[in-house]
């Protein structure tokens, strides 16, 4: 198919955009006070809302994949759903570790912990669905 050139480029446009986030998502998990939550939860909220509208715009990853895969737009769909409980889950921490204290500490990196798995969890079945929608099977891995 004609855009499969198209859709490779973005897709390693992406792979870049992923690695800047997961470099930032490996700063969260090691915290183990909350002092630098806040700024860091506001980088990934930006960084993830420029991966996110590049993935779902027009002419994006997302339109791309689902012209080769018709038949699976519910999958788009779900990814797209994901995207924002995501930013609702960064959004709702910031606003929750502005307001908390010292107390909730051991709390709110729980929280974080289960927001980085919700984020690992998403980017997974996303790869998994383009590699397989590319016709490359699990060979990505990124």
């Amino acid at each position: 198919m004609s855009d499969s050139p198209h859709l490779e480029i973005i897709y390693k446009d992406l792979q870049n955009e992923h690695h800047r986030v997961m470099k930032l998502v490996d700063r969260l998990r090691a915290l183990d006070t909350s002092s630098d939550l806040i700024s860091l939860l506001d980088q990934l909220r930006t960084l993830l809302i420029v991966h996110f509208a590049r993935e779902q715009l027009p002419d994006g990853f997302y339109e791309a994949l689902g012209e080769r895969a018709d038949d699976r737009r519910d999958e788009i769909q779900t990814l797209v759903e994901d995207h924002g409980a995501i930013l609702s889950s960064i959004n709702t921490l910031i606003e929750d570790a502005k307001a908390s204290d010292a107390g909730s500490e051991g709390d709110m990196l729980a929280r974080v912990s289960r927001l980085v798995e919700q984020l690992h969890d998403h980017e997974l079945r996303e790869h998994h669905f383009a590699d397989d929608v590319m016709g490359r099977g699990a060979a990505s891995g990124g």
